[in-house]
């Protein structure tokens, strides 16, 4: 048997098994699965899907980006990442793009407003590990 703590899946992200072709990740609107057919060729988070893929650990095979359904996070976080849904929330809002210099019409608020579930959608699987409304003991 392998030690204690051994986890037996890659190292990389769905991301990295996705058969999906990918381009540049910049969305101005956020989808929810079923408001869109998505294009079964092109990245699901490029069509503005939220797809967990980039913060889960792959070793699925992609399977439910193969099926037209975006990632869930169910493979946990990905190798040295201390909170997935924090890895999620940080991808996203790097492809979130607007400039707000070159587009004054750029509402920030707006887009996020467009996440229906966000605590569901980014801690579907690991809010029992999350940091959030963890307390600092003192000692």
């Amino acid at each position: 048997m392998p030690p204690k703590g051994t986890v037996l899946a890659p190292e990389k992200s769905v991301c990295d098994e996705c058969p999906r072709k990918k381009g540049e990740k910049k969305i101005s609107k956020i989808h929810r699965v079923y408001e869109i057919v998505p294009d079964p060729e092109k990245c699901l988070l490029e069509q503005g899907i939220i797809c967990m893929g980039p913060a889960t650990r792959g070793g699925c095979g992609a399977l439910c980006i193969n099926a037209n359904m975006p990632c869930t996070g169910c493979g946990g976080p990905c190798p040295n990442v201390l909170e997935q849904g924090a890895a999620m929330i940080s991808a996203l809002s790097s492809i979130l793009g607007v400039d707000e210099e070159k587009n004054p019409e750029y509402d920030a608020e707006k887009l996020i407003a467009q996440i229906k579930d966000p605590l569901g959608t980014f801690y579907k699987y690991s809010l029992p590990a999350s940091l959030l409304r963890r307390k600092i003991m003192k000692g």
